[in-house]
């Protein structure tokens, strides 16, 4: 990187006006992946009268890094603040990068921290990589009290602000009697454990034998696998894997399932659960990570062991069979998901940035 500092000095200069980001962190076309919380930021912020710069749409790594860098360097006059994505993984490279490119530019750094094994590197061999970096960072946020307070265990100090959803863009499904019709959402890598959900519907065929399930998201490496579990248990007539779904097709599905079900083994505060509070499907999920900080066990969803494929099973035929139990976990999860609504949150984020150059 010994030709950083010649870019830097052939950028324009700064000018010192508040309330400009730029925000790096993964940027994708909504209707070919997921919409990631680094766009519905960035969106939110832009409706409030927030200058936004993005980067990056790059799916390939090095092109990705080498965008997060030129755009901060040749794009340093519009912006005062830098808000970078934390994850854990592969993305550490860029997020490096872009920390120590925001403080040699003499901007305010925040990192917001997404992934859902960002404790488990602090507390590894790599951990104190991890721990520089952050406290590089003048202001850390976090989404959930969870990561808040796993944060807090390595001495760093993070303030919570949810992540965001914008309720206008979802329809909710007012549901009044729950029948065996499952969504599984999310990618079919093994920290999503889609077997799991095949599992379940496997289990469940014994009471309901037309249940139904509809599995959506990219292919991370396990979607071959999926196909023949499915095949191996003869579910071919049960379970239908339908591709990434975007919104339109996500509301679609929404609509003609019942519950959906949550099989990570790794998770921190997922927005899948509040899309799926705004669409009204109850949620039942693992217990893992944070998601007893996000879901309240039986009033705003059921949570199960990881990886009991017959637990989960008997917790959704529970919600079929008792429809007191469904009507109320609905009815509480469409209001607690009002508090993750953009004009919720964003004033939070409006805060902080009117806040962090004083």
């Amino acid at each position: 990187m010994c030709w950083l500092p010649y870019l830097f000095f052939i950028s324009t200069e700064n000018l010192p006006l508040q309330n400009r980001v730029i925000i790096v962190g993964l940027f994708s076309n909504a209707d070919t992946a997921p919409v990631t919380q680094a766009s519905v930021l960035a969106n939110s912020l832009d409706k409030y009268g927030v200058e936004v710069i993005t980067t990056s749409k790059h799916t390939s790594k090095w092109k990705r890094l080498l965008d997060v860098i030129f755009t901060m360097l040749l794009k340093q006059s519009r912006y005062d603040i830098a808000i970078v994505q934390f994850y854990s993984g592969n993305s550490f490279i860029w997020q490096y990068i872009a920390a120590h490119l925001a403080k040699l530019l003499g901007k305010k750094l925040i990192f917001t921290v997404h992934g859902g094994a960002v404790q488990q590197k602090l507390s590894s061999s790599i951990g104190s990589r991890y721990k520089r970096l952050l406290l590089k960072a003048d202001i850390i946020t976090v989404p959930s009290a969870y990561m808040q307070h796993e944060l807090k265990k390595h001495g760093l100090t993070a303030v919570l602000i949810g992540n965001i959803i914008d309720l206008k863009q979802y329809h909710f499904q007012d549901k009044q009697q729950l029948s065996p019709k499952l969504m599984w959402m999310r990618a079919f890598s093994d920290i999503y454990n889609p077997l799991l959900a095949v599992r379940v519907v496997n289990e469940l065929k014994q009471k309901y034998p037309n249940i139904k399930m509809m599995m959506g998201g990219p292919d991370l490496g396990l979607l071959d696998e999926t196909k023949q579990l499915i095949s191996k248990l003869k579910l071919e007539s049960n379970i239908e894997i339908v591709g990434f779904m975007n919104m339109d097709l996500k509301q679609y599905y929404a609509s003609q399932c019942d519950v959906y079900i949550s099989t990570n083994r790794v998770d921190n505060a997922p927005v899948t659960f509040l899309e799926m509070w705004a669409m009204g499907l109850p949620v039942v999920s693992t217990d893992v990570g944070g998601i007893n900080n996000l879901l309240d066990n039986e009033i705003t969803g059921l949570v199960v062991k990881d990886s009991d494929y017959k637990e989960m099973a008997s917790a959704v035929d529970r919600l079929i069979e008792d429809n007191i139990l469904a009507q109320s976990i609905i009815h509480q999860a469409r209001l607690k998901v009002k508090n993750y609504d953009e004009e919720v949150v964003v004033p939070k984020w409006s805060e902080l940035l009117n806040g962090i150059n004083k």
